[in-house]
């Protein structure tokens, strides 16, 4: 885990770290072979860059927050369709 940017930072900033470290985390652990939980952090990250989206005024910000938020939303759905199906 990186260290957190030194103060002071605006929410926004805090967002955009928190989104970053979310998805070098969810790589790491797709490496690692622990999809549930790069899953989980593929979407948190997704849900934080969208919220940024949001609120964003400018157009290529606002792009790519939303495409990178695609971005950790496609990647999760493909770990999703990889993971093994329970037969009950």
């Amino acid at each position: 885990m990186q260290a957190a940017p030194k103060p002071p930072m605006t929410r926004a900033q805090k967002l955009r770290w928190y989104a970053g470290q979310l998805m070098t985390d969810a790589a790491a652990d797709e490496k690692a072979g622990s999809a549930e939980t790069a899953i989980s952090h593929y979407l948190q990250a997704a849900d934080i860059l969208l919220l940024l989206a949001k609120v964003e005024e400018n157009y290529t910000a606002w792009k790519y927050y939303a495409d990178t938020a695609a971005q950790c939303q496609q990647k999760a759905k493909r770990l999703i369709a990889l993971a093994p199906k329970d037969e009950a």
